[in-house]
């Protein structure tokens, strides 16, 4: 069994195993019906030692999520051309361009994705890990998203007939321009209840491993090996936190460091604005319990905060002086930061 194999049967078995229904108010046992009452004070607990610390584990404090989107592609194989490109294959674009229902369609689907991403820590190929303090929040936001995505399936498949329409009067003014009449083709076209079939988003919660997840007696390598695996997550995830504001820090000192009145100079408040929706996104999918990762979230958040009133963001639009210095700090804190991955 390969650590792919390991990992998969953890997880499986963690979703069956952990999966429990809760109850509203515990079940007491009755005083009754010959059970006598026990009145006798309980033992008071034992108190902790002064070097005791209580480290969750991810298990307790993220959630496994994978999202799949299924998509029509405005991509079609062109045989004729194929034939004579004799290199390759190649393709027509369907709905080109940005003003069609396929476009919008599909947007509505990267968005989806887009939020999945800005709001969750990778675990590894197509599943990623969610705070699980904000679960509730996070699930609201998705469930919009893919409601929205599955609004704009049913307009595109009301239009379809127009739209498709629309597409082949394109087509044809190419194909009559190009002297290529095969070039509009309406068997291209997928039929109204295919393309339905094509469009779709498929979500699946699941419990992060530990290695008491098994059922089954596995090696003292393979554990190891599993618990070296999750050790990585949770490196990984801290990194993710920390590129994630580095990133944005970098352009902005690429933008400030452009003189007042040179080109590329031109000051907007998305600048400032991105680097605050950043550190609140950072502070909600932190998983670490290291006050190095949140420190850095905390300091990039101090640092901003006298730049994302309307005073301060004038003072960058306008000042040379101000830019410099807000370049000076984030430079500084951004070279910090750098240390962490």
């Amino acid at each position: 069994m390969n650590m792919n194999d390991i990992l998969a049967n953890a997880i499986n078995n963690a979703v069956e195993d952990k999966v429990q229904p809760v109850l509203s108010t515990p079940i007491e046992p009755s005083t009754g019906q010959g059970v006598r009452h026990d009145t006798s004070p309980p033992n008071p607990p034992e108190p902790p030692t002064a070097t005791e610390i209580s480290i969750k584990g991810l298990d307790e404090k993220a959630v496994l999520i994978s999202v799949k989107r299924n998509m029509y592609s405005p991509y079609k194989l062109d045989q004729e051309e194929s034939k004579q490109y004799g290199a390759g294959n190649v393709n027509k674009h369907l709905f080109e361009g940005r003003n069609n229902l396929v476009k919008s369609t599909i947007s509505k689907f990267t968005e989806v994705y887009t939020y999945v991403k800005d709001n969750t820590v990778p675990w590894t190929t197509g599943v990623d890990m969610l705070n699980i303090n904000h679960y509730i929040e996070f699930t609201s936001g998705l469930r919009q998203r893919v409601d929205d995505a599955n609004r704009a399936v049913d307009t595109l498949c009301l239009s379809w007939e127009d739209e498709v329409k629309a597409d082949l009067e394109r087509l044809g003014e190419i194909a009559l321009a190009k002297g290529k009449p095969n070039l509009a083709n309406e068997h291209d076209y997928p039929d109204v209840d295919e393309l339905r079939s094509k469009f779709g988003i498929h979500i699946r919660f699941m419990p992060v491993p530990t290695t008491g997840d098994f059922r089954v007696e596995i090696s003292d390598d393979d554990k190891a090996s599993l618990q070296q695996q999750l050790d990585d997550a949770g490196v990984n995830a801290n990194k993710h936190v920390i590129k994630s504001m580095i990133e944005p820090m970098e352009r902005a000192i690429a933008k400030l460091s452009v003189p007042i009145g040179n080109d590329g100079s031109v000051f907007r408040d998305t600048l400032v604005d991105n680097l605050v929706e950043v550190t609140e996104r950072m502070n909600k999918i932190n998983l670490s319990d290291d006050a190095t990762i949140q420190g850095s979230i905390d300091n990039l958040r101090d640092l901003i905060s006298s730049y994302s009133s309307e005073q301060g963001k004038d003072l960058l639009r306008s000042s040379q002086t101000s830019r410099e210095k807000a370049v000076t700090d984030i430079d500084a804190l951004c070279k910090q930061m750098s240390g962490l991955v």
